[in-house]
């Protein structure tokens, strides 16, 4: 960003005079923008340093997100009332413009474990509650201070969405299938066409993905893989 606007004003100069060699060269420019996509993930050591060190409300929101591979917001705004007694999470659209959600989810049950521990209060509709009759919104200070206990740096909550979406191929769920639990719009005739659920098959691709989870937290995820590929 800053480079861009110093790039502007040189050659807003040396339009002007004649003399002029602007500094800035093609090239300077660390990546191009269509190389600037986060590739960030979290390693399975830094999963288990997460999970030990996430605690209270935004520590159970950090590992919903590895668990459900939902966007933030969605986690954060759940109610009560959108979890029925078995564990399925309807997610819910905000607005005709929003992106697609992951619909109807039969959640895991480690999951299901962290909803429960969950206090309810009579005053507040929210899973996780913050101030007042609202849901929690400290995320800033609240991941300053998860930084801090776990001295990881460079990454940010949506990469736990995009961990959770690398798990589920690391756990050999049908990409297809991947893709609906994270509300990935369908494109194409497919996106037209196809008009079942999925229900079975993402409650399937969440207890696959919830599997994983646990056996990194046992640290023997690689243990798995290779008893699974033999």
């Amino acid at each position: 960003m800053i480079l861009g606007t110093v790039t502007s004003i040189f050659k807003w100069y040396a339009k002007r005079n004649d003399n002029y060699n602007s500094p800035i060269i093609p090239g300077m420019r660390r990546t191009k923008a269509s190389e600037r996509a986060r590739e960030r993930i979290l390693s399975d050591d830094e999963i288990r340093l997460v999970w030990t060190k996430a605690t209270g409300t935004f520590g159970d929101m950090v590992k919903m997100l590895l668990l459900t591979a939902q966007r933030r917001e969605k986690v954060a705004s759940m109610k009560w009332e959108d979890v029925s007694v078995d564990g399925t999470w309807l997610v819910k659209n905000g607005v005709k413009r929003e992106k697609g959600t992951g619909g109807e989810l039969v959640l895991p049950s480690m999951a299901v474990d962290i909803l429960r521990s969950r206090p309810r209060l009579n005053s507040n509709p929210y899973v996780f509650a913050g101030r007042g009759d609202g849901y929690f919104i400290g995320w800033g200070k609240a991941k300053a201070a998860l930084d801090a206990a776990t001295g990881m740096t460079g990454w940010t909550l949506h990469d736990c969405r995009k961990t959770a979406r690398s798990l589920m191929s690391r756990a050999s769920v049908h990409p297809d299938i991947a893709e609906r639990v994270l509300g990935h719009v369908q494109q194409g005739v497919l996106g037209t066409y196809d008009r079942h659920a999925y229900k079975e098959e993402k409650r399937e691709a969440l207890r696959m993905l919830a599997g994983l989870v646990e056996s990194i937290l046992r640290n023997d995820a690689d243990k798995k893989a290779r008893r699974l590929r033999g």
